[in-house]
C-alpha cells in the first residue's frame, strides 16, 4: 500500500509538470525572450517561470523537483497578467520562488520529500521591469519625435486628405506603426511624411528615413531593447531562502538550511560575446547528528562557496549554450566531528553546464578535496517547461 501511495504521489508530481507546460501565448513571448539570455547559473538561483530539476542522478541521494513562482502559476491561467500594469503589480510574487520535490535513494526507492522558499533581495537583471530600461526608453529622442510625427499625420489626415482618400491614408499611417519598412510604403505617402518631418525639425526621424529606410520603427525598437537588455544582464542578483527535506517514514525534517546566493557580471560584453560572472553562496545547515539519541537537527554546518562562471554565448541570439564554473568551497562543522571527517575542509569545484535544447541544461559538477584526495561527481538536469513542451510535441 505504501509503495502504491508513493508512486501515486510521484505520478501526481509529473502530471503537474506536464499540465504546467500549457500554452505560451503572444502576450508571454516577450517575457520568455527577456529571460532567454540569462545564464544557466542565474536561472538556478532564481527561476522566472517553471523549472524541472533532476539532481544527483549518479549519486545515492537523488531528487526530482519543481521550481516556480506564484506569478508564473497565475500567468499560466491568465496570460493577460503579462501586460503592463498587471505585470508590474505582481513584481513581489515574481521575486519569490518555491520548490517541491521527491527524494530517492540509490535504488530509486522513495526517500522523503523536499521543499524550499527563496526571495530575491536585489534583482537588477529583470529587463521587463528595469527602471534603467524604462527611463532610457521614455527619454529616447526618436520615440518623442515619432509621437510628434504621428500627431502631425493625424492632423494632416483630418484637415488635408479628401474624404475618399482618408481610408487609404489611415492605412498607411497604421503601417508606420507596424512592422513595415519606410521604403515599402506608398511613394506619395513617403513624400508627405518627409515633408512633415522636415517642417517639425524631426532630425532623428529624418535620419531613419535617410539611412535606415529598409527598417521599420518596430525593428528599430526591438534592436534598441536588445541593446538595453544586454546592458543589465550582468547586473546584481542576490537571494536568500530556506530549504528542507524530510524522512521517508514520517513527515519530520531531516535537514533544514538557510541559504543565500549571489551572481554578478564582471564586465559588460557586446551582445553575443562571451562574458564572466561571479557566483557566491553561503549556507547554514541543520541536520541529524547521529552521535545523539533520536532524530534531531543538532548537526550545524556552515558552508561558503565563491567562483567564476565563464558564459559562452551564441553570437546570433546572445543565448548561452555552454558555461564553465570554477570555484572553491569552505566547510566548518560546529557540532560533533565524526571519525572520518575534519571540522574544517576545503574543496575545489568545477561545473560544466551544456544547453542541449532551447532551455534544457545538463550541469555536471565535480568536487575535489585536496586534504583527503577525494573526488565527488554530481550529474543534474535543469529544464524550462517551454523547452520540454517543444520536445514532447516533436519537430514542427
Amino acid at each position: 500500500m505504501k509503495t502504491i501511495k508513493r508512486r501515486l504521489l510521484i505520478l501526481i508530481l509529473m502530471l503537474a509538470v506536464k499540465n504546467s507546460f500549457a500554452q505560451v501565448t503572444p502576450a508571454t513571448n516577450f517575457l520568455f525572450a527577456a529571460d532567454s539570455v540569462k545564464s544557466g547559473a542565474a536561472k538556478d538561483i532564481l527561476t522566472s517561470f517553471f523549472q524541472l530539476g533532476l539532481s544527483s542522478l549518479l549519486g545515492p541521494d537523488k531528487e526530482l523537483s519543481i521550481n516556480s513562482n506564484p506569478f508564473a502559476v497565475m500567468l499560466k491561467r491568465n496570460p493577460a497578467l503579462s501586460l503592463d500594469k498587471n505585470y508590474k503589480k505582481y513584481k513581489p510574487l515574481r521575486r519569490l520562488n518555491f520548490r517541491l520535490g521527491v527524494r530517492f535513494d540509490s535504488s530509486f526507492g522513495f526517500n522523503g520529500f523536499s521543499s524550499g522558499l527563496q526571495y530575491s533581495l536585489i534583482d537588477q537583471t529583470d529587463a521587463t521591469t528595469s527602471d534603467y530600461i524604462f527611463h532610457r526608453l521614455r527619454t529616447d529622442e526618436l520615440n518623442k519625435e515619432r509621437d510628434v510625427l504621428l500627431s502631425a499625420l493625424n492632423d494632416y489626415l483630418v484637415n488635408e486628405v479628401p474624404a475618399a482618400d482618408k481610408p487609404a491614408f489611415a492605412s498607411n499611417v497604421n503601417k508606420v506603426l507596424q512592422d513595415v519598412p519606410f521604403n515599402k510604403l506608398d511613394a506619395g505617402f513617403q513624400k508627405i511624411v518627409k515633408q512633415l518631418a522636415a517642417e517639425k525639425n524631426l532630425g532623428k526621424v529624418n535620419d531613419v528615413f535617410a539611412n535606415r529606410g529598409d527598417s521599420s520603427f518596430k525593428q528599430i525598437d526591438a534592436a534598441k531593447y536588445t541593446a538595453l537588455k544586454n546592458k543589465i544582464k550582468n547586473n546584481l542578483l542576490w537571494t536568500i531562502g530556506i530549504s528542507d527535506s524530510t524522512y521517508k517514514d514520517k513527515f519530520q525534517f531531516s535537514n533544514v538550511a538557510i541559504v543565500s546566493k549571489l551572481t554578478k557580471g564582471i564586465f559588460d560584453a557586446d551582445p553575443g560575446d562571451n562574458n564572466l560572472e561571479v557566483n557566491m553562496m553561503a549556507a547554514y545547515t541543520f541536520s541529524n547528528d547521529t552521535m545523539r539519541q533520536g532524530r534531531n537537527l543538532k548537526r550545524e554546518i556552515f558552508t561558503v562557496e565563491s567562483g567564476i562562471n565563464w558564459i559562452i554565448r551564441d553570437k546570433r541570439t546572445d543565448r548561452p549554450f555552454c558555461e564553465m564554473k570554477f570555484s572553491g568551497s569552505y566547510y566548518h562543522n560546529f557540532a560533533n566531528v565524526y571519525a572520518s571527517e575534519n571540522r574544517d575542509s576545503l574543496t575545489i569545484n568545477g561545473t560544466l553546464r551544456i544547453r542541449v535544447l532551447e532551455d534544457i541544461w545538463i550541469p555536471l559538477e565535480i568536487k575535489y578535496a585536496p586534504k583527503t584526495g577525494n573526488i565527488f561527481g554530481f550529474l543534474n538536469i535543469r529544464a524550462n517547461f517551454t523547452g520540454l513542451n517543444k520536445l514532447l510535441k516533436g519537430p514542427s
